[in-house]
């Protein structure tokens, strides 16, 4: 059978136009592993997806005594090891070759580069690891039963899908991403930045990036998708990947650029939507140009007034209506002024008492720790809504990101 007929077949590459089938085709490399073997084994590390072509393979997990259980069967047509190629960390469970397995192998490297420069691929793939995975947590639900011997293996696949939440964290970390070389722009002009990340579930739908420009210009994006977990963790990489496609040539033109992120997400997803506000920074010219989609402006402190900044600029969410307006608005900004971008889920959380932190709450703390010239105040803004929370369970996820010029 032809690689191309065996992808039209895997579910996470349904649905490829013939030019991104013909583009991730050669990717792919031809293996043969003998009967009994052990293709991948729990706790290494990998860099590869498998889809098997021809034979059969056990899915297994060692138990806490060591045991080796047996979690399922796959056979061709099957695929193992796609997590890989979105993360770094170690095999969640052990791969064995039942016979002669004849397997198609794509690695991560060439995954990685064709997911930037294809953009029709890259939606279908997120949206299609979406669909998976909330398959195979639905799947996984239902199986359950009160049997013994059943349960002892069902709490082997729940912790297989805890392994897998993990791995999706990592996934959200890399949402969570800063570019080196906008780090090290900062750090030549003085310009420093802080910010904490608490996701409501193992994984969120909260979102921030950093990148640069030529003539000094640093491009952010904070962005909070609708709902939690794994499905609004993965909608963050439909968001994620957009923005590193359209930012190379809009990242300078904010309105363009959410006008572009706007028409991406409606098109993908018909009942999700995301809050976002974008901001460019132009160091040369010590300016910063705002534009919102739907999401709470920044708290700006000016240090010069010693008071917030008031900003009336309009913009719907993205994904909500199509060929949406969107405004941009340029401010001028001075060596002590501060930028605070944040997402609902710290001002919206409510302790024990039913008491809502509130953006009020969070601006009069945020005018405080300003005034003080507080070392770390992002760090004591969390360390007041801890006392405030008093350990009681987030819910939202929490993103607090600071501009220090």
């Amino acid at each position: 059978m032809e690689i191309v007929q065996i992808l039209q077949k895997v579910p996470l590459f349904s649905g490829l136009d013939s030019h991104s089938l013909s583009a991730i085709t050669p990717l792919f490399e031809a293996e043969v592993f003998p009967a009994k073997s052990k293709i991948l084994r729990e706790g290494e590390f990998g860099d590869s997806m498998f889809i098997i072509a021809n034979g059969e393979v056990s899915v297994t997990k060692f138990s806490d005594e060591g045991k080796e259980i047996l979690i399922t069967n796959m056979k061709s047509g099957s695929y193992f090891g796609e997590v890989a190629l979105i993360d770094n960390q170690p095999r969640s469970a052990n791969i064995n070759a039942e016979n002669e397995l004849s397997v198609l192998r794509l690695r991560k490297s060439a995954f990685e580069k064709l997911l930037i420069e294809d953009k029709t691929f890259a939606i279908n793939f997120y949206r299609n690891l979406l669909n998976e995975t909330l398959e195979r947590m639905r799947e996984t639900a239902t199986n359950l039963t009160s049997s013994k011997t059943v349960l002892d293996q069902k709490s082997t696949r729940l912790d297989q899908m805890d392994a897998e939440l993990s791995d999706a964290k990592i996934v959200q970390d890399y949402f969570i991403s800063q570019d080196p070389k906008t780090t090290e722009i900062f750090k030549q002009c003085g310009i420093r930045e802080t910010y904490i990340y608490k996701p409501f579930l193992e994984v969120g739908g909260d979102f921030l990036n950093l990148k640069s420009f030529e003539n000094q210009q640093v491009g952010f994006i904070i962005a909070d998708v609708m709902g939690h977990g794994i499905s609004a963790a993965l909608a963050t990489g439909v968001l994620r990947s957009a923005f590193a496609i359209f930012s190379k040539s809009f990242g300078s033109k904010p309105v363009a650029l959410m006008n572009h992120l706007n028409e991406h997400f409606y098109e993908i997803f018909t009942s999700l939507f995301a809050t976002s506000y974008y901001a460019l920074i132009d160091i040369g010219n010590y300016t910063v140009t705002l534009s919102k989609g739907g999401h709470m402006h920044p708290l700006i402190w000016q240090s010069r007034t010693n008071t917030l900044l008031s900003v009336d600029l309009p913009g719907p969410g993205l994904g909500i209506i199509p060929k949406a307006q969107f405004h941009a608005l340029t401010i001028t900004i001075e060596k002590g002024d501060k930028m605070l971008f944040f997402t609902d889920g710290i001002i919206e959380q409510r302790n024990y008492e039913g008491e809502m932190f509130s953006e009020e709450r969070l601006k009069q703390l945020y005018i405080k720790y300003c005034q003080e010239r507080h070392e770390n105040i992002v760090q004591s803004i969390y360390d007041d809504f801890t006392i405030f929370n008093d350990h009681n369970e987030l819910q939202d996820d929490i993103t607090l990101f600071l501009l220090e010029f």
